[in-house]
């Protein structure tokens, strides 16, 4: 029995609509789940996941150019190994171009080194309809084909790829084209960006740089390396030159170790560096082989480049260089806030994978470190030791033990262990010559206790530089919110806004602040709760809201804090805190009449708060005289002038 396409799709449709159904079942284990994606299709359309449908869309692509793409002669059929178009392929490819009028643009000669294509690519550097005829040749296959102007440098693809269109090729000529497929190699596409700009390398024979990776060995991990990571390569590089038909050896085998993104190697090989995983093996492709056209090296930095820019003669220029490449290792170092003022370098693995092993939530932690500090911005060597954890007499050689996000160590190195898993060892330094938010994570800093182990020396105005080696012994794993039963849950929150009214009392609003807010979002995002349960979560997310309303009106965050009470208020109108707290922010942005509406309703809705509202009515009053006052004197001071 043959099933129609049409009883396919229904089929398909179906099987999503109950993996659909079975999600909405799964919201009873009352964790935040991401549903599965429910993709309507239209009836008629046949899914194109089969080879044949493949190549079936390949074909109806050329049928769409209509009479734009004729071809004229097959002089070889090929394997009949067509380009699949739900994967990056490289395309090998020799062809020649003449115009309508027999101006010879490209000479066909096998001697000379295939060239290479990514179709279907955004840096795709040939025309519409060259690239659709290789979308439906397979390899060793030959075609000649007639395109027509609007499918050539017509096309709206011509601008957008940047091709550079001889001057021989007038408006309105067809070209014809003899191309020859070699082969369709699975490749990993990469993109070739200025250092500068993150802008497309221009070539100056026009187009755009290309680089192509394919994996030879497989690496471990999913970790690729970015900027800063260290890393170190093993790598060769081949000059591939028109008119020869052997690669010409340019940089023997050799392992070289830099900094991601630093410009000791070319742009394209550290770009393609980028995407490999540890002890991968690559062959990567490039037609450009520079350091960036808009960087600006100096004559230090030209000498201390690892692998020499791509060599060009001037009488003849080369086909492109291939690198052979392996990622020999890879240490993780993090710019931890972005901005420059905090490093994060791993010195020895530990047990277990990033992120899921790292103590991400608030929990309790057992570390040890030593601090190192300098005086003066300099290398790593000006540094002295001045506090370790394991001489701590107070700790009796145990680790420093302490619960994350509430100020026992400074922000700098408190993020550092969130992002480290047990046994690692790592070395955080931060730069405090770099202004005052630097200083605000370090020592000496609102958020940080002034007991924190190491704050005698680190808290010192004069010191520039400290460093943190640590390791993190354990932590206490947080309770899973996805599997979680809702005790736990609550006992947890419990336990974090209890830390928050602590850090509160004390003066430590941002820190409570971010507890508050941090439990508040995992409590909404609970669904499917029973009655009993459901009251409790409201319950604590209530007081959690009340809480957090307070600490931003601590940090003088009106606006959010009316944003966050007027949502509370949506829900229960009648909520007396919640109208007072409204009132106290209403009154510092100088809405006094609705600073008063909103104690007068609160008083309403719980008359034992007589006397408190009354205390707030008069500070209402004497505010508002105090403006008046202000206003009028300001008035009198310009009139004069």
């Amino acid at each position: 029995m043959v099933t129609s396409p049409r009883a396919s799709i229904k089929s398909e449709c179906e099987c999503e609509r109950e993996a659909f159904r079975s999600w909405i079942g799964k919201i009873k284990n009352r964790s935040p789940i991401a549903p599965p994606s429910l993709t309507p299709r239209d009836a008629n359309e046949t899914p194109s996941t089969s080879d044949a449908d493949i190549r079936k869309r390949a074909k109806e692509l050329l049928l769409a150019a209509g009479t734009a793409v004729r071809v004229l002669e097959v002089v070889a059929e090929g394997d009949g190994t067509e380009l699949e178009l739900g994967g990056t392929r490289e395309t090998l490819y020799r062809v020649s171009a003449t115009t309508s009028r027999g101006v010879e643009l490209v000479r066909f000669d096998d001697t000379l080194p295939p060239r290479r294509c990514v179709l279907r690519d955004e840096f795709c550097d040939v025309t519409r309809g060259l690239e659709l005829l290789m979308m439906n040749m397979g390899a060793g296959a030959r075609w000649r084909a007639r395109c027509d102007w609007s499918v050539t440098y017509g096309h709206a693809s011509a601008i957008e790829r940047n091709l550079a269109r001889d001057s021989r090729v007038k408006e309105g000529d067809s070209i014809v084209y003899d191309v020859e497929v070699l082969n369709h190699v699975p490749v990993h596409a990469v993109k070739v960006r200025e250092p500068e700009d993150g802008s497309d390398v221009e070539l100056d024979a026009g187009g755009r740089a290309r680089c192509t990776k394919k994996t030879t060995t497989t690496g471990s991990g999913w970790e690729t390396p970015r900027p800063p990571f260290e890393v170190a390569i093993e790598v060769s590089a081949m000059l591939i030159r028109s008119g020869e038909r052997e690669e010409e050896e340019f940089v023997e085998k050799k392992t070289v170790s830099y900094v991601v993104g630093d410009g000791k190697v070319p742009l394209a090989l550290d770009t393609a560096v980028r995407t490999m995983r540890l002890y991968e093996e690559a062959l990567v492709w490039t037609n450009y082989g520079g350091f960036g056209k808009n960087a600006k090296f100096s004559a230090m930095s030209r000498a201390n480049r690892l692998v020499p820019a791509l060599p060009r003669d001037e009488s003849e220029l080369p086909d492109g260089v291939a690198y052979k490449v392996k990622l020999v290792s890879m240490r993780q170092v993090r710019d931890v806030f972005n901005d420059g003022t905090t490093k994060k370098t791993r010195t020895r693995d530990g047990r277990g994978i990033f992120p899921s092993d790292c103590p991400m939530n608030d929990c309790m932690v057992r570390v040890h470190f030593v601090l190192s500090t300098a005086t003066s911005t300099g290398t790593h060597s000006t540094l002295a030791k001045r506090y370790d954890t394991r001489s701590d007499a107070a700790l009796q050689g145990k680790p420093f033990e302490f619960r994350l996000g509430c100020g026992a160590l400074p922000e700098a190195l408190e993020t550092s262990i969130r992002l480290m898993i047990p046994k690692e060892e790592s070395r955080v330094v931060l730069d405090q010559s770099l202004g005052q938010l630097a200083r605000e994570r370090g020592y000496g800093a609102e958020n940080c206790r002034p007991d924190a182990p190491g704050s005698d020396v680190g808290s010192s105005p004069s010191v520039a530089i400290v460093q943190w080696d640590v390791v993190l012994e354990s932590f206490d794993a947080a309770v899973n919110w996805y599997k979680a039963d809702v005790n736990d849950m609550l006992e947890e929150a419990l336990i974090i806004k209890e830390e928050a009214n602590a850090l509160f009392k004390t003066g430590t609003f941002e820190l409570a602040r971010a507890k508050y807010e941090k439990t508040l979002h995992k409590l909404e995002s609970l669904r499917g709760l029973d009655d009993k349960d459901f009251e409790r979560v409201e319950t604590m997310k209530i007081t959690l809201a009340l809480n957090l309303v307070a600490s931003l009106q601590k940090l003088h965050q009106h606006v959010e804090a009316l944003r966050r009470v007027n949502k509370l208020l949506e829900a229960n109108p009648e909520n007396a805190k919640a109208l007072f707290r409204r009132s106290v922010s209403h009154l510092a942005l100088h809405e006094f009449i609705a600073a008063r509406d909103d104690l007068f309703a609160c008083l309403d809705a719980n008359p034992t708060l007589q006397s408190t509202v009354a205390k707030q009515l008069n500070l209402v009053k004497r505010t508002e005289q105090q403006v008046a006052a202000c206003e009028r004197a300001n008035f009198k001071f310009n009139k004069l002038f």
